[in-house]
């Protein structure tokens, strides 16, 4: 990963580990992707770590439950990349949000500045 630089979370998702037998064992992942293309994650998760290979046909399922638009190659070297979720707000300090609405919906524009009634309760 590069220090400074921002990476774009295209899914969150969570597994139940199929090893767990009480079924407790829950696994919180996201995809991120870094927006270059290339310079991806080598921790936990990433391509060919011990993690990803014990899970891989459950997150090929998982894939495959998607709609088509939204699967995406798992081996792929195109900057796409998983990572626990626990590792990423380890490595993260900022999260900006970008929500794309429907087409159907109607928004509101702010300008200046965040006020309480603007922030949804977030601090100035």
């Amino acid at each position: 990963m590069i220090l400074n630089h921002s990476y774009g979370i295209n899914d969150v998702f969570q597994l139940i580990d199929p090893a767990d037998q009480s079924k407790k064992t829950v696994i919180k992942l996201l995809r991120l992707r870094n927006p270059w293309g290339k310079s991806e994650w080598l921790g936990a998760w990433s391509s060919e770590s011990p993690e990803l290979l014990e899970h891989k046909e459950l997150i090929k399922t998982y894939i495959n439950s998607l709609p088509p638009d939204e699967q995406f190659e798992l081996d792929a070297d195109d900057g796409t990349f998983l990572m626990h979720y626990d590792d990423w707000k380890d490595s993260f300090s900022s999260l900006f949000l970008n929500n794309d609405f429907p087409e159907d919906w109607t928004g509101v524009r702010f300008k200046s500045a965040w006020t309480p009634t603007n922030s949804g309760g977030l601090p100035n």
